[in-house]
């Protein structure tokens, strides 16, 4: 695992969550749950994919979507009732078939890493339910967001145990 960026580093990536901890996010243990962490890394990762081209016309016009393959959670902090959070996200890498990005949560009160969660993503036709290439314009896309992400100059702390597998 590489080293946690800090709070500067993370901010540069643009927000797709901006909120602050209602009361029904909180659990028996009076913080976030950790669903609610699962649930917006999740939406995170989805919203870039979206901003690639592969929302849900893409899945109506091509019958092909992105399927969760695997996913990593890890909590750096705890969130707690009215705490202000965003969320980050970052694709990573991509093949002919899969997409492998990460999202970040943000304590902004803290200006600390609060969770990320990893995620690899398989392309899917959604007749054969089976692995298909990305379309060229929209692997352009993703390429242009992992490039983005790479010009920061800061290493993901990713899991070292998922991600693209190069053939």
């Amino acid at each position: 695992m590489t080293s946690i960026p800090a709070y500067e580093q993370i901010v540069q990536l643009p927000a797709t969550f901006d909120q602050t901890v209602p009361d029904e996010f909180i659990d028996e243990n009076g913080h976030m749950n950790i669903s609610n962490y699962f649930r917006l890394c999740s939406h995170s990762i989805w919203k870039a994919t979206i901003a690639a081209g592969l929302g849900e016309a893409y899945i109506e016009e091509h019958q092909q979507s992105l399927f969760t393959v695997e996913q990593h959670m890890r909590y750096y902090g705890e969130l707690r009732f009215g705490e202000r959070f965003t969320v980050h996200t970052r694709l990573l890498g991509r093949s002919a078939r899969v997409v492998h990005g990460m999202s970040f949560v943000v304590d902004q009160q803290k200006h600390a890493l609060a969770a990320t969660q990893e995620a690899t993503l398989v392309h899917v036709s959604m007749e054969s339910r089976t692995s298909v290439d990305l379309p060229p314009e929209i692997g352009e896309a993703l390429d242009a967001q992992v490039s983005a992400g790479d010009a920061l100059g800061w290493d993901a702390p990713v899991c070292g145990s998922m991600g693209v597998r190069r053939q």
